[in-house]
């Protein structure tokens, strides 16, 4: 789903009864998105393990994790390289959503 198609289905679905327009939607998109992205560049994972989390119930939990500096190899030499640390996401499914996916099997 490209965020153009996002937009679309909140509009159709919700916009027209809010009288909302679809400029409002994009707008509230981005700034949702905006504000989740700048929450997990400022926020630091403490020493004591806790880390940075974003829940939305029954949908699911965002949280940003440390990934150690790990060995690996060049894909064309084979030589051995140092890949350094980096902060990623994970994603953890919400029990609602995990139940839908079950169910459309």
């Amino acid at each position: 789903m490209t965020k153009q198609e996002l937009i679309d289905l909140i509009y159709r679905k919700r916009g027209v009864k809010n009288g909302l327009t679809k400029r409002a939607v994009a707008d509230i998109v981005d700034g949702v998105f905006a504000e989740l992205g700048d929450y997990f560049v400022k926020s630091k994972i403490t020493r004591k393990g806790r880390t940075p989390r974003f829940t939305y119930p029954g949908f699911g939990s965002f949280f940003k994790r440390r990934r150690p500096a790990r060995e690996g190899r060049h894909p064309r030499t084979g030589l051995p390289i140092t890949i350094p640390a980096a902060d990623t996401l994970a994603f953890s499914l919400g029990s609602d959503l995990k139940e839908l996916l079950q169910r459309s099997k």
